[in-house]
């Protein structure tokens, strides 16, 4: 059984018996991480009651709305995983009016009791019903627990070194608050001179704009002037347009009436034209017509000669696929003496191969021999010159 003492610096240690290290090392080194996983198991259960607080309020606000249309409930929940809690508001309605009527307590009621923890043991049944519109009260409680959840779920899962770097990064946002402050400082005098700048450039551009109001003014009268001017001068010209146009209008209707007896003359001449064209068409019809039928007589002629040369090309093709028979035959007896061929020269050739690298291996090992046999030579004329 593990032990717990405080030390001077604050920290809990493990104090364990001799013989439990002895027989239990590994788990004495594991002793801190054993600590640190009961914790965030605690923590984890903490978050895990406060988030069932939660959904058992939310329970709590929709299901007095729900009693109050069990057909809409019946429907929503039909075919659903959650269709046994048709059954139990079916019996608490077939109930009420007997525990009104015997001004009992909702809640001494079983079946209320049983409906009632169906919906906290099933808190996403809430999800199937969108159109759920909570009092402003309700919609203030329930954000009210989801705060309080969110601040406990934040304060729990914080740690120091997360808090030491939130500490770093605020002192970090401090200096660079006072910087910009200094920096605002120095904006602001820069401004001020800016607008001083700013109403000297703004009084000289006002006195510049009157000098321009004023030239703009003898500008416009010169221009109204000049536009009545000209207003009359246009005038005497429409006028004299007018007068012209009249003119104009009565040479075009002379010139138009000339223009109309000679379409007449056109027309009649063009009919006597159109007369003698179809005449000629008539004949060119008749010449087409014999041509047609000349060119339908030398068509069959050729038809047939078709028919004669497709029959001369089914017979040819016969012979060829003959032909093709044979050619096949002839070509398997070439490819199978070719490859006896190919194997006879690649079997000659694996045999010089073969005799090359015998002769080489046998031209090495003489060497081998021989410069051996060297070597034994000197080594024995040394050892007799040496006892000698």
């Amino acid at each position: 059984m593990n032990l717990l003492r405080a030390s001077s610096s604050g920290k809990v240690d493990h104090v364990l018996p001799s013989k439990w290290h002895e027989k239990h090392p590994s788990m004495a080194r594991d002793g801190g991480a054993d600590l640190s996983t009961a914790r965030s198991t605690q923590i984890h259960c903490v978050i895990r009651v406060l988030q069932d607080s939660v959904d058992c309020v939310k329970s709590a606000l929709l299901l007095p709305k729900l009693l109050r249309k069990p057909s809409s409930v019946a429907k929503v929940l039909h075919g659903t995983e959650y269709q046994p809690a048709i059954r139990l508001v079916e019996d608490y309605i077939r109930r009420r009016d007997i525990i009104v009527k015997e001004q009992r307590h909702p809640l001494m009621d079983h079946g209320m009791i049983k409906l009632i923890d169906y919906f906290q043991c099933h808190p996403d049944i809430c999800t199937l019903f969108p159109d759920y519109h909570m009092t402003p009260e309700d919609r203030r409680l329930l954000i009210a627990f989801e705060q309080l959840f969110g601040i406990s779920k934040h304060h729990l899962q914080r740690s120091a070194k997360k808090e030491i770097s939130n500490e770093h990064a605020l002192h970090k946002i401090y200096q660079e608050n006072e910087h910009i402050k200094d920096t605002i400082k120095h904006l602001k005098a820069y401004f001020e001179s800016q607008k001083l700048k700013l109403r000297w450039k703004m009084a000289a551009k006002g006195a510049y704009l009157q000098k321009c109001e004023l030239k703009l003014e003898e500008r416009k009268m010169k221009n109204v002037l000049r536009m009545q001017n000209e207003s009359e001068a246009c005038q005497r010209q429409i006028h004299e347009n007018q007068k012209n146009s009249l003119e104009k209008q009565k040479l075009l209707e002379i010139e138009l009436e000339k223009l109309r007896v000679e379409y007449e003359n056109q027309t009649k001449s063009n009919m006597l034209v159109e007369k003698s064209a179809r005449a000629e068409r008539n004949k060119l019809q008749i010449q087409l017509e014999a041509a047609i039928k000349k060119y339908d007589r030398v068509i069959g002629e050729k038809m047939i000669e078709h028919l004669d040369l497709e029959n001369e090309l089914v017979e040819k093709k016969k012979l060829l696929d003959a032909f093709i028979l044979t050619y096949k035959e002839e070509e398997k007896v070439y490819n199978n003496i070719v490859i006896k061929r190919e194997q006879e020269d690649e079997r000659k050739r694996q045999q010089a191969i073969m005799l090359y690298r015998m002769n080489r291996a046998a031209r090495k090992i003489q060497n081998y021999w021989r410069a051996w046999r060297k070597s034994m030579l000197k080594r024995r004329r040394y050892q007799s010159a040496r006892y000698t």
